[in-house]
């Protein structure tokens, strides 16, 4: 005996499938993030009280992450870009941004939606139109709007493309009011959040998209350069492999994807070895108030004054030349061996020249 199947009951996962027809495009990516954010928003209606202003924001993020994971139709990779801040930064949407823009979501169908709809409405050729025909006039008049009042019906993606919106009026909305009989909001599980607010107000990115492999980041947010010659070349090798193992993934993962993964190994790069100075190590200096500490400390240093250069007389000096000077300077006069400061191998010679004077005297 055949039994015919109960059909599904009315839930969120119902109506996102039916307003995207069950497939997804990277062009519907915000509009189903504000459907998440809003359907986010509703579960946690009774849990706001309990939670601070930073605790709300994770725990609006966490839930619209859980709700994009019962859709079906999407893969791992469309829930993670869903959830970009930017189709081309492709950096995971920030949790107080998220707030903002789940706040956004309502006085945007209030202001380009309900006031169109509202016209329909009044119209008497249009009260026995359903939801979905409903929604269909107010898109195509949007597009009329926008292209000049182009009579050619709107393309299929136009929706997506330019009212990231309007896919929550079409799911949770009837007329110019919220519908009466919406699916009841059901929280997948308690979401943790932090008891105390992070110094970096953020959720973790993917520790693919963090790896900067053995390189740290100081309290100052500067990177760490105190990375050994053979550490430094095992990280541009692992890079390099990586990077040439991804080559051969084209064409099977998505080129977004690619270009992720690249994004990280540029990242995980290390640092530029320092410049090289004969017999000596210049540290590199970040920052401006490292290096205005270091033109300080370079000031108050005090300085050495440089040792001159020892002259030392050669072999071949000729007699001639040294005759005439010991012939012209007064007896009183003739410098002595400390006198010539540097030039210590005349200093027997002037000593015998000052015993064959006393000799000489003497007799």
């Amino acid at each position: 005996m055949s039994t015919v199947m109960p059909p599904a009951p009315d839930s969120f996962q119902v109506r996102v499938t039916a307003a995207v027809k069950g497939h997804y495009q990277t062009s519907m990516r915000r509009s189903l993030q504000s459907v998440a954010l809003y359907e986010a928003d509703r579960c946690l209606k009774n849990r706001y009280s309990q939670l601070r202003p930073f605790q709300k924001k994770y725990a609006l993020f966490a839930t619209a992450v859980d709700l994009l994971g019962t859709l079906d139709f999407l893969n791992e990779y469309h829930r993670q870009e869903i959830m970009f801040r930017t189709n081309a930064s492709k950096e995971p949407l920030a949790p107080d941004l998220a707030w903002r823009r789940m706040k956004l979501i309502t006085r945007e169908i209030n202001q380009t939606i309900l006031p169109k709809a509202k016209l329909l409405l009044e119209d008497d050729a249009n009260k026995e139109n359903s939801h979905e025909e409903i929604c269909e006039i107010l898109l195509q008049n949007m597009f009329e709007d926008n292209s000049e009042k182009n009579s050619k019906p709107y393309p299929s993606m136009w929706e997506f493309n330019h009212n990231n919106v309007f896919s929550v009026y079409r799911i949770y909305f009837r007329g110019v009011t919220l519908d009466p009989n919406i699916f009841p909001a059901r929280l997948f599980r308690m979401v943790p959040v932090p008891l105390k607010k992070p110094d970096t107000f953020r959720m973790a990115h993917d520790a693919s998209s963090l790896a900067l492999a053995n390189m740290t980041i100081n309290a100052n947010g500067r990177n760490n350069f105190d990375v050994s010659e053979d550490d430094r070349r095992a990280m541009l090798k692992e890079v390099k492999d990586h990077t040439e193992l991804l080559k051969s993934f084209e064409g099977i993962v998505p080129d977004e994807e690619i270009a992720k993964r690249k994004r990280a190994l540029y990242a995980a790069l290390p640092p530029v070895p320092p410049p090289y100075v004969a017999g000596a190590v210049v540290p590199v200096i970040a920052g401006k108030r490292q290096r205005k500490k270091a033109k300080v400390a370079g000031a108050a240093k005090p300085q050495i004054p440089a040792i001159p250069a020892i002259s030392i007389p050669t072999a071949v000096a000729t007699p001639e030349v040294a005759k005439p000077k010991a012939a012209t300077v007064p007896e009183t006069a003739k410098p002595t061996a400390m006198d010539e400061g540097d030039d210590w191998e005349n200093v027997d010679a002037v000593v015998k020249e000052e015993e064959q004077a006393k000799v000489t005297v003497a007799v």
